[in-house]
């Protein structure tokens, strides 16, 4: 059985193609959210966070033999727990990495993380969207506050980004829900109607609605912060066909090992 971490927009592509491969799969999720699409019947479910001994764990009580990481380019934690764990019980571990969509350019700040984002972005005293979701947005409410500054967070539509927004200490009127990847014309839309001077981003990929994005803040001559990504523990691959195939040559190389250990 391959243990799929996911909570993506990739999770079940990924794990049709490893159905399809004639892998049994269980998938693991933070929490336990609803997909785009719906999973192949066969594969199993289980939803809450993992520390490296809990994931141990899970591979161990289901006789995991791969560990898939397709977790959000931003989840450094978790894939760090996922690679501790492998190595903790011997697994193979391999990342999807979903690729960047933002190349350098003049009209773009990268941030090496959230605080130093919160600075660029308040440096320039006109009002910021928050595109970054919803568990890092401190920083930039207080120094926007301290800086008389608006700002408006654009998160997902469920209660747990509402709490954190709330927590971050956003009022209702500076909380924006609705469910992406959002089209060049919402984005804009949004930009123009709250007068948007600087947007603040993940590069999160075009399937993360990026290049949309991007567009929409140019058009309407906006400052662009992009919060770089956290580094992984090791490289990933950016398409599922040379995942699955790197799967594949490492599992049929353990066979062929273990055989020879085993022939006389």
């Amino acid at each position: 059985m391959i243990l799929l971490l996911g909570g993506t927009a990739e999770t079940v592509p990924i794990s049709r193609a490893l159905v399809d491969a004639g892998f049994s799969v269980l998938l693991s999720m933070e929490t336990s959210m609803m997909l785009r699409e719906s999973l192949p019947q066969i594969v199993k479910r289980r939803s809450g966070p993992l520390d490296a001994q809990g994931m141990a764990s899970v591979i161990t009580e289901n006789k995991i033999i791969a560990v898939v990481d397709a977790t959000h380019p931003y989840a450094a934690l978790a894939s760090h727990n996922a690679w501790h764990a492998s190595r903790m019980t011997g697994v193979p571990y391999f990342a999807y990495e979903r690729l960047p969509s933002i190349t350098d350019a003049p009209d773009i700040c990268r941030a090496v993380d959230h605080d130093h984002a919160a600075r660029i972005a308040c440096s320039f005293g006109t009002p910021i969207l928050l595109t970054i979701g919803s568990r890092h947005l401190a920083p930039y409410v207080g120094r926007a506050r301290s800086n008389s500054i608006p700002v408006i967070a654009r998160v997902s539509r469920n209660p747990q980004s509402i709490k954190l927004c709330r927590e971050a200490g956003l009022g209702p009127s500076q909380i924006l829900t609705a469910d992406g990847p959002f089209s060049v014309s919402e984005n804009s839309a949004t930009i123009k109607l709250n007068r948007i001077g600087v947007l603040v981003t993940k590069d999160s990929g075009d399937a993360g609605g990026v290049p949309a994005k991007i567009s929409a803040a140019r058009d309407a001559g906006c400052r662009i912060v992009v919060v770089s990504r956290p580094a992984r523990p090791c490289s990933g691959f950016g398409s599922i066909s040379e995942l699955l195939r790197a799967l594949r040559f490492s599992l049929e190389s353990n066979v062929s090992e273990r055989f020879q250990r085993l022939t006389p």
